[in-house]
């Protein structure tokens, strides 16, 4: 794999679209209600229902909660480690805008642990802890509500992937997203970090497009700022073979809006949650600690 250049020193700009964007509850603990619990029994059946209908049958659900009301635990720990993602399942759609945060709870512990929780193709793992945790609850389109971190004393948030596993989830989610016109067939991946906030990677990409076997690949870098914006820099889309060509300039153009130019690592809802420190390992996993804190 080619060694691609640092980013540039002088200043870029900073869009306002997050590289990873929470802010609607995309990692929320999901309720199958639409109207908030009134007690810890109705809360803890409320999330053991939300994943069931999400996961294979037979899951390993544990879920724990402690204290004298639903407004204030001591403690709520969620365990899904081992359980199999549905087949069929597909995240739903998020409100084409944020809504505000409601508070809801307070939890003095928060513990959400999956390691692992397995798709049809891959695994992935997923820890996060937080003390203090407030929680708040946001509709979705369906008006079904989930609970979502908004703030809290301090936390840590690590997933972790197999590489090989890593390649077969970005081919499942590219099935997804693909057309008819285009079915995709594999995709290789090679990622290189020199150092713990930066990330290199080049994806091979082998599909057939109208049953006309092609190829193409995808370049980029990823670095990380002190104050934790992602400058994206060297991305690049190349084919291997005339079909591909074509496809690689379609997907350049769109490359081209976010080439050289930074991102902020991350948004949650509401403002109170920043991040203290990010940590990214590379060998057979790729691995992903962030350390945030809050307000509390």
């Amino acid at each position: 794999m080619e060694e691609l250049p640092p980013p540039t020193t002088r200043p870029v700009e900073v869009i306002n679209r997050p590289a990873i964007d929470l802010a609607r509850g995309g990692a929320g603990f999901p309720l199958d209600v639409t109207t908030p619990p009134a007690t810890i029994d109705e809360l803890i059946a409320s999330l053991t229902n939300a994943y069931v209908a999400r996961l294979e049958a037979d899951p390993k659900i544990d879920i724990q909660a402690t204290g004298t009301t639903i407004g204030q635990l001591q403690r709520l720990e969620i365990d899904l480690t081992g359980s199999t993602v549905r087949g069929n399942f597909t995240p739903k759609e998020s409100p084409k805008t944020a809504s505000p945060a409601r508070p809801f709870m307070r939890v003095e512990q928060l513990v959400y642990r999956a390691d692992p929780l397995k798709y049809a193709t891959y695994d992935a793992s997923m820890t996060l802890r937080a003390s203090n945790a407030r929680l708040a609850l946001l509709p979705g389109v369906d008006k079904q509500l989930s609970l979502a971190l908004y703030d809290c004393r301090e936390g840590s948030a690590q997933i972790s992937v197999d590489l090989a596993h890593l390649e077969k989830g970005l081919a499942a989610a590219a099935r997804l997203r693909g057309g008819r016109a285009m079915k995709l067939n594999s995709v290789e991946l090679r990622l290189r970090s020199e150092s713990s906030r930066n990330l290199e990677a080049e994806m091979t990409v082998h599909a057939q497009v109208l049953l006309v076997p092609t190829s193409f690949r995808l370049i980029g870098r990823a670095d990380v700022d002190s104050n934790f914006n992602v400058h994206f820099t060297s991305l690049t889309a190349e084919g291997n073979d005339p079909s591909g060509a074509m496809i690689a300039a379609f997907v350049q153009g769109k490359l081209n809006q976010l080439n050289n130019k930074a991102a902020p690592l991350l948004k949650l809802p509401g403002d109170k949650i920043r991040i203290t420190d990010l940590n990214i390992r590379l060998d057979q996993r790729l691995t992903v600690d962030v350390m945030f804190a809050g307000t509390q």
